[in-house]
Formats: structure tokens, sequence, C-alpha cells
């Protein structure tokens, strides 16, 4: 699986993007939400995992721009800051997942699996 890795903290980013290549997924990092956006219009992942709390354009402004993009992109998002309200709106949106920061890779791996039911029955929901 090709995963698009969004988030301003670059330790947290890098650990992630480690955890998923040794899975055997190929990610690729970016730092901004504008960075994402670009690259979005010029590949076409799998999936994203996406920081909520970014300074610029925030988690929120890029998950609505993502869904008018790219609406069938599953995204889980990432978050050490955000509110419930945040959290519920992104959920509302279509989020596949919300993980809080800091988590245990087995979360992120948790929600890899769910990404895999996702793709295998995307017109159901085993999420």
């Amino acid at each position: 699986m090709e995963i698009l890795i969004v988030d301003d903290e670059p330790q947290v980013a890098e650990v992630l993007a480690k955890s998923l290549n040794r899975q055997g997924h190929k990610t690729t990092v970016v730092h901004s939400g504008v960075e994402a956006l670009d690259r979005l219009r010029t590949t076409a992942p799998d999936a994203m995992f996406l920081d909520v709390s970014m300074p610029g354009m925030n988690g929120l402004d890029v998950m609505q721009e993502v869904k008018r993009l790219k609406p069938a992109l599953a995204v889980v998002v990432i978050t050490g800051h955000a509110t419930a309200d945040e959290i519920e709106r992104v959920k509302q949106m279509g989020a596949v997942d919300v993980i809080q920061k800091p988590s245990a890779l087995t979360h992120y791996h948790q929600a890899i699996e769910r990404l895999h039911v996702k793709k295998a029955y995307p017109d159901t929901d085993h999420v």
C-alpha cells in the first residue's frame, strides 16, 4: 500500500514511516497541508495519515480539500491536540480512523488493518 504521511513533527512522521516501511508499505512524508495537497495532485496514494494540528493549513482544511480532490482516499487522522469537536468533525468528513498521539505503534498497525478491510469492502461499514 502507498501511504502519504502528513505531520508537521518530523520525528513523529519518520517513526511512523519507518514502521510502515518495515511492514512492506511505501511511504511518502510531507510536513504541511500545502505540501500534502500538492503531492495529491501528482500522485495517487492508497491512504493518508493526516495530523490535525499543524501551522498554516490545519488538518481539517486539508481533509476538506482531500475529500473534494480524491473523495475515495482513505484518511487516518492522527492528533495530539485536537478538541473533541475537531475529532467529531473529521469523523463526519469520512476519516477511517482517529489515533491520539503519542500512541503506541500498534494503534497505527491496527489502523492499517482497518484500511485493508475498507479497501476489500468499500461499500460496507466494516470499520
